[in-house]
């Protein structure tokens, strides 16, 4: 994943509109998160940012993500963001100088954060890059596979990419790169999981799939 590019592309999407947003706009609570408003979680994301840039190796558990939330609590969008952009060019040496994948997660926090904002506005889906965001979480998912588990092919139907989880191909699992990536990133129900197009049953396998915990109410973005 060219984690760079991901994260400046959603960086510079979120503070476009960022500076659209309204007062009710930034205080709605975003479902795909723990009961973080839009404002908050701007302030994760500067957070993290901050965070990796002080020397904090990815990933981060929940009392540090609370921890970045509560710093910034009096804060408005304006400092958050000015905070953000200040940060980024220190993370993008980091994401240079370090190869190891846990180095590559803010990238993947920032893409999913930002359709997670969207989905609570009412906005589309953004799909750029998911298909770097899709191979990246199928490699973790195919390496932490447990070989009791029925193998399941993985077939991105809009971008050709395939994975095998297992040895076996036991199942078939088919949707495009944007769902199976927020599926196995915890953005998708096993509900949601489970009606995709699955060749074979999924029961022995869905809640394997998500790789952070299911939301319990299905998700539109």
């Amino acid at each position: 994943m060219d984690s760079a590019s991901v994260y400046t592309r959603c960086q510079d999407r979120l503070l476009d509109l960022a500076a659209e947003l309204t007062a009710e706009q930034l205080a709605t609570l975003v479902p795909a998160l723990p009961d973080w408003t839009v404002l908050q979680t701007y302030a994760h994301l500067a957070g993290v940012c901050a965070d990796v840039v002080g020397g904090l190796v990815p990933p981060s558990d929940d009392t540090v993500t609370a921890r970045q939330v509560a710093e910034r609590a009096d804060a408005d969008l304006a400092a958050v963001c000015a905070e953000w952009r200040r940060e980024t060019p220190a993370l993008l040496e980091v994401f240079a100088r370090e190869t190891r994948a846990r180095y590559r997660l803010p990238a993947l926090d920032v893409w999913h954060h930002e359709n997670d904002v969207r989905g609570a506005l009412g906005l589309g889906a953004q799909t750029q890059d998911a298909d770097q965001l899709a191979h990246f979480v199928m490699g973790g998912l195919a390496r932490t596979w447990e070989p009791e588990l029925p193998g399941v092919r993985v077939v991105a139907t809009d971008t050709g990419q395939e994975w095998r989880l297992g040895e076996r191909e036991d199942l078939e699992w088919r949707a495009g790169a944007f769902e199976l990536a927020r599926a196995v990133t915890g953005r998708r129900s096993t509900r949601q999981i489970a009606a995709m197009d699955w060749s074979g049953d999924p029961a022995p396998v869905v809640h394997r799939l998500p790789t952070l915990p299911a939301p319990e109410a299905d998700l539109p973005v």
